[in-house]
């Protein structure tokens, strides 16, 4: 159970800390403009900021659902609808990440965001995903 809660602690440290961080920035920062200025963002007006703060939404509401699953864990109650939510939300928001990292050619940064979902799913797996089997389509007919 330690390792679970660790691993749990980890993934939620992993944005939350960049969640504090931007909103207690400016709203959108000088990087994040000047970074997608002369992309398809920066065509559309209002797409930047409105893109932002899709992310910084995600990054706030993945750490709290992670967190309120933490809770229910420790409760001893039933924390696998919050933290499966929590998961799912760090896959969306890995996946916006990369995007824009590819968008702008930047695949270093898209890379590393790669990694990052690839290691959120290895917690989700191993400590969290169900280990039921899917019904067979021959079982439904």
């Amino acid at each position: 159970m330690l390792k679970k809660q660790l691993s749990l602690l980890l993934v939620i440290i992993l944005l939350g800390l960049p969640a504090i961080h931007k909103i207690s920035g400016e709203i959108p920062p000088n990087w994040f403009l000047t970074k997608f200025e002369n992309s398809l963002m920066g065509e559309i007006p209002g797409l930047m900021l409105f893109s932002y703060l899709i992310i910084m939404a995600l990054e706030v509401i993945g750490p709290l659902l992670l967190i309120l699953g933490g809770i229910k864990m420790w409760q001893k109650k039933d924390y696998q609808p919050w933290v499966s939510n929590g998961f799912t939300v760090y896959y969306v928001l890995f996946i916006i990440l990369t995007f824009g990292s590819f968008l702008v050619e930047d695949y270093d940064n898209g890379f590393k965001d790669v990694l990052f979902f690839v290691g959120v799913l290895v917690i989700d797996q191993v400590y969290f995903g169900t280990r039921k089997k899917s019904p067979s389509i021959e079982n439904n007919n």
